[in-house]
């Protein structure tokens, strides 16, 4: 396998984790607009529901915080790897980097497929396929590499 296609492989994955971040900084900067359009389809809007009920309003946007605050975590345990892979091509650390990158990005997407907001469904789905991309183009020498056996 060519060195340049597991190099651009980890690329694809290091911008996956830039853009993870900007998507998490997005969510905290317009947090309300994102669960004013998830109430769109409540028959109580959200500026109703804050008046209402307070509380739950509150636990809401927290959820839409701690959401944001997981992406930028997501984004930067992604770049931290990627880098990683570049500079050694490490095994252990794509192997990571896949298990947790593919149940983090798909669970996100899953989320908001079954919240139902088309705006955050397509950029989990961006970051998911983008993510599973860079993953896919270097498997095969990632699987095919072998360490020497310690006698």
């Amino acid at each position: 396998m060519n060195i340049k296609t597991i190099r651009f492989g980890a690329l694809l994955t290091l911008y996956n984790g830039i853009y993870a971040i900007i998507y998490g900084v997005l969510m905290l900067i317009f947090g309300k607009i994102i669960i004013a359009e998830y109430f769109r389809k409540n028959p109580i809007p959200w500026s109703l529901f804050t008046v209402n009920f307070q509380y739950p309003a509150k636990l809401y946007y927290s959820l839409i915080l701690s959401h944001g605050f997981l992406l930028i975590s997501l984004g930067i345990f992604i770049i931290y790897l990627s880098y990683f892979i570049l500079k050694r091509k490490d095994k252990l650390a794509w192997a990571v980097l896949f298990s947790s990158g593919v149940i983090s990005w798909a669970s996100l997407f899953i989320i908001h497929v079954i919240i139902g907001s088309l705006i955050i469904t397509v950029l989990s789905f961006i970051g998911w396929v983008s993510f599973i991309i860079g993953m896919i183009i270097p498997i095969k020498y990632y699987i095919r590499k072998e360490y020497p056996g310690f006698l």
